[in-house]
């Protein structure tokens, strides 16, 4: 009677223990199909910020927050990755001009945002009152700023935005910039070293340039963040039926650039026209817009389809191109894709390649410049640079790069690489997985935010014991 109700007792303790097992299991599937391919954690919310500086930390940032542009993007990014954390925070638009078209991509989230971070006419630089080509700017001359009134001012720009007028209502002034050679024009350098206090760049690539061109003052790297997608990007994928004109066979390769020669379209065209034909079931999708305007798109189309007859006469492989899309359409174009690829010839980062890891793509990429601070033969598909060139075109928007480096990338690897990623699947999962566990550890907002955040305190604390 003992050995059965012992038997009994073993019986109920076993039965008990599966059940928590199939508790845990089904607990962690919960958790990984909320991740997508992997299971990662987000920084929560510690000491760090409810540090009392925060909220005395006065800071105007000036940006190209609304321009469309990779770098109004990488300035929106790095403002929504502090803007709850500083009750001082006052950002106005300093860039290019935009169209109504830009805005109507952002959120309306994004542009409320803008409208609550709006300075005053007297909290601004003296430089506005003189620029009346700036939009949403209608402050009179009498009524800028006439003393610092901020504690930092951060101007998000090349070299034109580094000027007295500029910075004269800060108590510390930094420059945040972002370059795509292995050194920068001569006509960057004396700026920095009359004007700002300190510059931020995203990467050790812009470092080593600014510093070997002759930058002085202390140079920072604080790296680009993006967005994280908000849905789990494998549920995304199968609701996503729609794929931009290519077919639902296809395998697509996506490619996500501004319309000018730094990009490497040419070198991307060639290997794509060389390896595949419409025989082939691939796609390229082309994302593109010139920001000059100098190019429109059944422009951009013709000479796509050119260049690609150039190398395949007939049986052209298929392109679908398109111009500019909403914010909130984004992801649906990662999703709709299967591999990423850029024959850039120089970044300064490359934030979309760092979506495209974001969205568990495989990213093809030349192996120089900035973003192989995050990007290499661990992490994606990077292609082998040919040489170093020295740029000597003639494009109006490429006369920064004039006598400075950009890459040659290899058609015969990028080849290589596209072929690669569509039939080698198991290295293509383990770099992805890879690729995406380094950037959620450290390039998402909030990593970011808090690098940031770091740096505001350092110079408020400098501030406060009058060394600076």
């Amino acid at each position: 009677m003992r050995s059965q109700h012992f038997q009994a007792r073993k019986r109920l303790s076993s039965f008990r223990n599966l059940f928590y097992l199939w508790l845990f299991l089904l607990l962690l599937s919960v958790m990984i199909s909320h991740t997508g391919t992997g299971v990662y954690f987000y920084p929560r919310e510690d000491s760090f910020s409810q540090n009392p500086l925060l909220r005395n930390i006065s800071v105007l940032w000036l940006g190209p927050f609304k321009s469309g542009s990779g770098y109004g993007q990488e300035s929106l990014n790095m403002l929504l990755s502090i803007a709850d954390k500083l009750p001082l925070l006052k950002a106005a638009y300093f860039g290019d001009k935009y169209s109504s078209r830009t805005l109507e991509a952002f959120s309306n989230k994004t542009l409320e945002l803008f409208e609550s971070l709006a300075p005053t006419c007297e909290e601004l630089p003296s430089f506005f009152c003189e620029k009346s080509d700036i939009k949403d700017i209608g402050c009179s001359c009498t009524s800028t700023a006439k003393k610092k009134l901020f504690d930092i001012v951060v101007v998000h720009s090349g070299s034109r935005g580094w000027n007295q007028k500029l910075l004269d209502v800060g108590a510390y002034k930094v420059g945040r910039t972002v370059f795509e050679s292995d050194s920068v024009p001569g006509s960057w350098v004396e700026p920095v070293n009359k004007f700002v206090d300190e510059l931020w760049v995203p990467s050790e690539f812009n470092i080593r340039g600014f510093r070997n061109s002759g930058v002085k003052k202390p140079i920072i790297a604080i790296p680009q963040c993006a967005q994280l997608p908000t849905s789990n990007v494998a549920h995304l994928r199968r609701i996503t039926k729609y794929r931009y004109g290519c077919d639902e066979r296809d395998f697509v390769f996506l490619s996500i650039f501004a319309w000018n020669e730094r990009k490497g379209l040419k070198y991307l065209i060639e290997a794509y026209g060389s390896e595949f034909s419409s025989q082939d079931n691939v796609c390229l999708l082309l994302l593109t817009r010139s920001y000059s305007r100098a190019t429109t798109l059944p422009e951009m189309n013709k000479t796509i389809a050119d260049m690609l007859r150039k190398y395949k006469p007939t049986n052209t492989p298929r392109f679908y191109l398109i111009s500019q899309i909403s914010d909130g359409e984004m992801p649906k174009i990662y999703a709709a894709s299967d591999s990423f690829v850029l024959a850039t010839r120089g970044e300064g980062w490359a934030r979309p390649i760092m979506e495209a890891i974001y969205y568990e793509l495989p990213v093809i990429a030349t192996n120089w410049s900035g973003h192989t601070e995050y990007f290499g033969e661990k992490t994606g598909f990077p292609i082998r640079v040919e040489r170093l060139e020295t740029y000597s075109g003639n494009s109006a928007e490429m006369e920064v790069y004039k006598g400075l480096h950009l890459a040659v990338p290899s058609i015969s690897h990028l080849r290589l690489r596209m072929r690669q990623v569509i039939l080698d699947r198991d290295t293509v999962r383990l770099r992805v997985l890879e690729a995406k566990r380094i950037i959620m550890a450290s390039y998402t907002p909030e990593v970011v935010g808090r690098q940031i955040l770091s740096q505001f305190i350092r110079i408020k604390k400098s501030l406060l014991s009058s060394s600076v």
